[in-house]
């Protein structure tokens, strides 16, 4: 019986172990991406969206959770950043950013059928395909909500 708890404890600890490193090996990738290119103020990247069109709250929004996900403050996000490939943002994931954004802007959340019509259109998921996502919705006629 000891040795059963030994050997699941030693699993355990195995699993984390190479968990943290899965991280630090990440962490380290991010930091090598940004210590390659320019950085960009939270000011800057917010202008290069409005200047395109975006509303500017939006892109504030987009901002801030694209941030809040990859949890590295010194980390200098950038537009065409691609959110599955760089910030390791996973399906799931993906689904719980957009949702964010959308709840935080008060918009309708968004549908498969809204995501399939934008897949045609955008091959890659950054800032810009969650901006275009959340402009559609934020044009659409809201349902009348019960009280």
């Amino acid at each position: 019986m000891n040795k059963i708890v030994i050997i699941i404890g030693i699993i355990i600890a195995m699993i984390l172990i190479l968990g943290h490193i899965q991280i630090q090996r990440w962490k380290n990738k991010l930091q090598k991406i940004n210590n390659s290119r320019p950085k960009l103020t939270r000011s800057e990247y917010i202008n290069r969206f409005v200047n395109s069109g975006f509303d500017k709250r939006h892109v504030e929004v987009v901002y801030d959770e694209i941030k809040s996900f990859i949890a590295m403050d010194d980390f200098s996000i950038h537009p065409e950043d691609d959110i599955h490939k760089i910030y390791r943002i996973e399906d799931l994931d993906d689904l719980e950013l957009i949702d964010n954004v959308c709840e935080i802007l008060e918009i309708k959340k968004a549908e498969p059928k809204d995501c399939d019509e934008l897949n045609k259109k955008l091959k890659v998921f950054n800032a810009e395909y969650i901006l275009t996502l959340t402009k559609k919705l934020a044009e659409e006629i809201p349902e009348e909500r019960s009280i």
